[in-house]
């Protein structure tokens, strides 16, 4: 490397001039962190190669690492070598090298609408927490929402526009509300119950914590992630392939399924291209040829 400074000094400037947040740093840097451990061990810490990148590659997926979860390690270690290069420190030894091909598929389950109908039923509305809760759920299963998504909502988001309620949405990554959805009665009324039970005020986050600790403080993508976990294995289903973010599967694959054509859902979700949308539509297509619907559909012509 044409520097002295030793390379986690590198790695420190590396990320103090990336203009991400604060928990995406966090997340480059244990990455990072990661890669550098694994050079230390097999390779020239300073003076790594191509085929060293590579070589990680490979030790990512040994160790049980899925394509997607590779990639993400990937990442933050290509800017790294870019941001080297730019700054003529190390020649960027990444260039070349090819990302992991992933599951044109999502990772996620999604639930059927008996289980969608037995999770909120299942939910105690006679507490404050049960209120919330049920608003909670009710709305992801019908928006697609994230967990992000729903910690940053605030009661100002909600709001009637020419008749219709509309809610405003900060996206994943987004700084600001980036996209807003027609939303109906079904979504609206839990949640203006909530409301009203704790008189929030429009400057109030949409969700409060209950808990003694952190008590009215907004709610947490972890506590929103735990809070649906609960009540997935109150219903009886308890695995790894069914959390929180299924209900965004289960939102967009149910509106596609009810009809809604494929730019609708991509509005819905907040994606930026119609390829990521379509993920959806294939799981469909590979649901119906399990089932064999093309199949049994001939069985009365001949």
């Amino acid at each position: 490397m044409n520097s002295d400074k030793p390379i986690l000094k590198l790695l420190d400037e590396f990320l103090a001039n990336q203009d991400i947040r604060e928990n995406s740093r966090k997340k480059y840097r244990d990455n990072l962190h990661v890669f550098i451990q694994w050079l230390t061990v097999n390779a020239d810490v300073r003076n790594p190669l191509k085929s060293d990148v590579i070589r990680y590659k490979e030790w990512l997926f040994e160790n049980g690492k899925a394509p997607s979860t590779v990639d993400n390690y990937l990442a933050p270690v290509r800017q790294f070598f870019k941001y080297l290069a730019e700054n003529d420190i190390h020649k960027n030894v990444t260039i070349g090298v090819k990302s992991p091909k992933k599951q044109d598929v999502y990772s996620k389950d999604y639930l059927k609408p008996e289980n969608v109908n037995k999770l909120l039923a299942c939910i105690n509305k006679t507490t404050d927490q049960g209120l919330r809760d049920f608003a909670i759920v009710n709305l992801m299963v019908r928006t697609g929402m994230r967990c992000i998504e729903v910690s940053r909502a605030n009661v100002s988001d909600l709001n009637i526009e020419e008749g219709r309620w509309m809610l405003k949405i900060q996206g994943k990554g987004r700084w600001s509300k980036d996209r807003v959805l027609g939303v109906t009665d079904k979504i609206v009324c839990p949640i203006a119950e909530y409301i009203g039970a704790h008189q929030l005020q429009n400057h109030s986050p949409l969700f409060l914590n209950h808990s003694y600790v952190s008590h009215n403080t907004r709610i947490t993508t972890i506590t929103i992630s735990k809070m649906v976990k609960k009540y997935l294995r109150h219903i009886g289903i308890d695995t790894v392939k069914v959390t929180a973010h299924s209900l965004r599967h289960t939102a967009a694959i149910t509106a596609l399924k009810s009809g809604a054509d494929i730019l609708a859902v991509k509005s819905m979700l907040g994606h930026q291209k119609v390829e990521t949308t379509m993920i959806y539509q294939r799981a469909i297509e590979e649901e119906r040829g399990r089932d064999g619907t093309a199949i049994r559909l001939m069985d009365g012509a001949y």
